[in-house]
């Protein structure tokens, strides 16, 4: 299968989440749940939080109406297992909290050694938590406010957020951009994160290691290419579709 990471812009969006939770077969579900049990063994630092699944995107004009389920991070991380287009894979859905400075940079982080990818750079943000799910719609603006404020300590006010579009990959897999604008230069806030994520250290393990800037243009691209470090793909596409507009 084709590495292929499509952009598309809309800021008409809605995310409906399915009633029930995802009901595997039962033997499936054992599977899971064993694999699950053979991490904590090991001593995991994961946590068995909720996870959004993509079932089907629906595009009519300018506006996008994604169907998505709930499962859990067992079952998402069981299924890295099995086969692209088996029927239970998951194919995760979640809000990147697209945080741009005032010189219009990207901040970005770069995963911890805890982390189920370390050391990868990708977008601020994660799984949603059931507070992001009301009346059966995803809200990713609540989602990436939330995950702005977990991960690198800013509270940035819903008048300053805005879905811009989202990712796909082949497999099906959403990153939904929600830009956040920062009253501060990029230089300013790394700073001001990387005291926060020093400050967090002292109490446990934070879920980034740290943060970098990426300039929102062609060479920001150039940037995120020349890394050493692995960098996730719908970020790229993220960062290419923000200055295209397109």
């Amino acid at each position: 299968m084709a590495k292929v990471t499509r952009w598309v812009a809309t800021r008409h969006l809605e995310v409906v989440v399915d009633k029930e939770p995802w009901r595997l077969p039962e033997g499936l579900q054992q599977q899971v749940n064993q694999y699950w049990d053979g991490l904590i063994r090991h001593g995991t630092p994961f946590f068995r939080g909720p996870v959004l699944s993509v079932r089907q995107v629906h595009e009519e004009g300018s506006s996008v109406v994604i169907e998505g389920v709930l499962t859990d991070y067992a079952h998402y991380l069981f299924s890295r297992q099995l086969p692209a287009q088996h029927p239970y894979q998951v194919r995760v859905l979640f809000a990147a909290a697209c945080l741009v400075t005032r010189d219009n940079w990207l901040i970005a982080g770069v995963m911890n050694a805890d982390t189920s990818r370390p050391g990868w750079i990708q977008a601020i943000g994660g799984s949603p938590n059931f507070d992001d799910i009301v009346d059966g719609r995803f809200l990713p603006v609540s989602s990436a406010r939330r995950e702005a404020l977990e991960e690198v300590g800013i509270e940035i006010p819903p008048s300053r957020c805005e879905v811009k579009g989202f990712t796909q990959d082949e497999m099906g897999r959403i990153a939904i951009a929600v830009s956040m604008s920062l009253e501060q230069r990029c230089d300013e806030i790394i700073n001001d994160v990387r005291r926060y994520l020093n400050a967090l250290s002292q109490d446990g393990t934070t879920e980034l290691e740290d943060v970098l800037g990426i300039p929102i243009g062609p060479s920001g691209l150039h940037v995120l290419e020349s890394q050493t470090r692995p960098v996730v793909r719908y970020l790229k596409a993220i960062v290419r579709g923000f200055y295209t507009g397109g």
